[in-house]
C-alpha cells in the first residue's frame, strides 16, 4: 500500500522501487502501479491520444450499443444520481421593466454513466478523456440529464457548447459557462432606490417523467465578488451573504440579492425634488406685488413634476407602494398648497385690499351718511324687535360672511406670508425624518 512507501519520493526514486519490486518491467505491473498508488511516473509504450482514441472506439465506436436517449440508471435502481455546483461570476443586467435577470454563471454537472467505464491497463494507460456533451441530441456523443431553468428568458440549451470529462470508473463531470437570463419577481423594490432586489433561479428536470435524484455539490460559489473584480460603472452589485441555494424536492432554487447604487438616484432625484420643494417655499418672502411670485413657484412645480415624470420611465407600473412615489408625491403635494397659498395672496391683494385703499377716499362721506340714517332708523324700532333681530343675525352668521367682512390690508396678507414660512417646511422637515426613519420597515 501507499502508506508503506517513503514520503516525499520523486519519480526517478520511485522507478527503482518499482524496477526493484516488478523486475520484468511489464508495461500491466506499471499500470499497476500506477493505479494503486497515484504517481504517473512510468513511461508507457502508448500515447495519450492512441489510447483515447481506442477509448472513443471502444465505447462509441459502430460496434457499441450506446445510445443517448437512455438513462444510465444503475442495476436495480430506478434513480440516477446527478450532483449540481452552481458558480456565480458576474451580473450581465437587471430589466426592472421587464421584470428579468441575466447573469453569467457556471454550472456544473456529475454523474456516473457505467456505460462509459473502461481498464486504463487495456488501452495504454489514459484515465480520463473527453466526450461532446449537449442537450441537443445531434450534437451530444454522450447522454446528459436533462436539466434546465424553470423561470427561464433563455434556456440553459442556449449555453455555448462544452465538452464532458469522462473518467475511467464513469464518473462525468459536465461544466458550462454563460449568461443565464431568468423572469424574476423582484422582491424588495418597495425601498426603491434603497433597494435590495431578490431574484430566485429555480433549476429542475425537464422530462415529464423524471427519473434524476438531483443534488448540490456544495454551496453557492462566487468569483469576481472582490473589490478589485467587481465590475465599475454598474448600477447592481451581487450580496453574497444574502444569497443562498436551497433543494427543494427535486428543484434547486437559487436566490441572488442584489444592492442598488443609490448614489445617481440621490443626486438626480432625491435631493433635488427635496431642493426645489423647499425652493417653493420661497413664495412665502416675495411680496404680492413682484409680479413673479406666482410664476416662480408654478415653474418649481413643474420642475418636480417632470423629475416625477422621469422617475416614472424607470419604475414598472405596480399595485404595491413604492418608496420614491411617496416622497415625489408628498414633495407634489406641499408644493401645490405653496402655489395655492400664493393664488389666495393674490386675491386678497387685488381684491379686497387695493379696491378699499383706492376707493377709500371717495366714499367715506357717502359711508358716514348711510350710518347716520342706519342709525335712526334701528332707533326707532321697538326695543324687543331689536334684542330678537340681532340675537338672529349672530346666530345665522356664517364663518363665509365673516370672512367676507373681514377688512384684509397688506400687513395682514405679511402676517399671512409669514406663518406659512414657518408652517411649510416645518411640517415638510417632519414628512422628511418619518419617510427616512420608516425606510428600512417599508
Amino acid at each position: 500500500p501507499e502508506e508503506m512507501l517513503p514520503k516525499n519520493l520523486t519519480c526517478a526514486e520511485l522507478a527503482d522501487i518499482f524496477s526493484s519490486a516488478f523486475p520484468d518491467g511489464s508495461d500491466k505491473m506499471c499500470y499497476d502501479a500506477v493505479i494503486e498508488f497515484h504517481y504517473e511516473c512510468c513511461e508507457f509504450e502508448t500515447s495519450t491520444i492512441q489510447c483515447e482514441q481506442a477509448v472513443h472506439s471502444s465505447l462509441l465506436g459502430d460496434d457499441s450499443d450506446y445510445s443517448v436517449d437512455v438513462e444510465p440508471l444503475p442495476l436495480n435502481q430506478e434513480q440516477l444520481d446527478a450532483s449540481v455546483q452552481i458558480s456565480y461570476y458576474a451580473l450581465t443586467n437587471i430589466d426592472v421593466v421587464a421584470g428579468t435577470a441575466e447573469l453569467f454563471l457556471g454550472i456544473e454537472m456529475t454523474w456516473n454513466d457505467e456505460r462509459l467505464r473502461w481498464d486504463p491497463k487495456e488501452f495504454g494507460g489514459c484515465f480520463h478523456t473527453q466526450f461532446r456533451a449537449s442537450i441537443d441530441p445531434e450534437l451530444t456523443n454522450i447522454w446528459v440529464p436533462p436539466f434546465d431553468l424553470v423561470n427561464r428568458e433563455t434556456s440553459l440549451q442556449d449555453l455555448p457548447e462544452a465538452y464532458g470529462t469522462v473518467t475511467s470508473v464513469g464518473d462525468v463531470v459536465w461544466n458550462r459557462f454563460g449568461s443565464v437570463k431568468a423572469l424574476c419577481f423582484f422582491d424588495g423594490l418597495e425601498k426603491f432606490p434603497y433597494d435590495e432586489l431578490t431574484c430566485s433561479f429555480t433549476f429542475t428536470s425537464t422530462s415529464a417523467y423524471p427519473r434524476i435524484n438531483y443534488s448540490l455539490l456544495g454551496n453557492l460559489t462566487f468569483f469576481g465578488t472582490s473589490e478589485h473584480e467587481i465590475r465599475k460603472y454598474q448600477e447592481f452589485a451581487v450580496v453574497p451573504e444574502k444569497s443562498s441555494i436551497e433543494l427543494e424536492g427535486n428543484f434547486i432554487v437559487t436566490t441572488f440579492t442584489f444592492k442598488r447604487a443609490s448614489r445617481y438616484y440621490n443626486l438626480k432625484i432625491v435631493i433635488p425634488t427635496i431642493f426645489f420643494t423647499i425652493l417653493t417655499f420661497g413664495t412665502f418672502l416675495l411680496d404680492q406685488r413682484v409680479g413673479e411670485r406666482l410664476g416662480f413657484g408654478v415653474s418649481v412645480l413643474l420642475v418636480i413634476v417632470a423629475q416625477a415624470i422621469l422617475t416614472s420611465d424607470i419604475l414598472p407600473v405596480t399595485r404595491e407602494r413604492l418608496w420614491i412615489d411617496v416622497l415625489t408625491q408628498g414633495s407634489q403635494y406641499f408644493s401645490i398648497l405653496a402655489v395655492a397659498e400664493s393664488l389666495l395672496v393674490a386675491y386678497l391683494h387685488y381684491i379686497k385690499v387695493e379696491p378699499a385703499e383706492g376707493m377709500e377716499g371717495k366714499s367715506s362721506r357717502k359711508r358716514n351718511d348711510e350710518e347716520r340714517e342706519s342709525f335712526l332708523e334701528n332707533k326707532k324700532e321697538e326695543a324687543p324687535r331689536e334684542e330678537e333681530e340681532l340675537d338672529s343675525t349672530n346666530d345665522e352668521e356664517s364663518l363665509l360672511s365673516r370672512i367676507n367682512n373681514f377688512h384684509w390690508t397688506v400687513e395682514k396678507i405679511q402676517v399671512l406670508d409669514f406663518w406659512c414660512f414657518i408652517l411649510f417646511p416645518s411640517f415638510y422637515g417632519l414628512f422628511l425624518i418619518i419617510l427616512f426613519t420608516s425606510l428600512r420597515n417599508f
